[in-house]
């Protein structure tokens, strides 16, 4: 299986970070930090999560740009506002642009606390498991 998890934001940790983690540790493959370590090469499905308070970081979108069908050939979107309904729009447009194909999105309310982000639930782990893992189903014949 040709999946990886990255994760983005603008403090470097948080919400963001933990919620990948906890995706990648269901699906037992690489989470990294945008940018990553190692650029995507030859992924099938690459899930970006981050913290989408205000406007995507000009780091988020720069790899956003550099995604293209060599490096990943499908991506989901898992984001974080206080509203839940922010919309990625910008992103599906770079991914689109690029002739990436996008899966799938999921938007998760966390509101944002008065001294950083809010706190993430049980509920939305589990929400973000079953969005990358129906979204796997239909891209790989076995989840291992």
């Amino acid at each position: 299986m040709k999946m990886q998890v990255l994760y983005f934001s603008k403090n470097g940790k948080g919400n963001a970070e933990e919620l990948a983690t906890a995706v990648g540790r269901t699906f037992k493959c690489k989470c990294d930090q945008i940018p990553p370590a190692y650029p995507c090469e030859g992924q099938t499905l690459v899930i970006i999560v981050y913290d989408n308070y205000s406007a995507p970081a000009k780091q988020l979108v720069d790899f956003c740009k550099d995604l293209n069908p060599s490096r990943a050939s499908h991506v989901a979107i898992i984001s974080m506002s206080a509203s839940g309904n922010k919309g990625v729009a910008e992103l599906e447009e770079i991914f689109k642009a690029n002739k990436v194909t996008v899966s799938g999105t999921l938007e998760l309310k966390v509101h944002k606390g008065l001294f950083g982000f809010g706190k993430l639930t049980q509920e939305d782990i589990k929400k973000a498991n079953e969005f990358s893992t129906g979204i796997a189903k239909t891209l790989f014949q076995t989840l291992d």
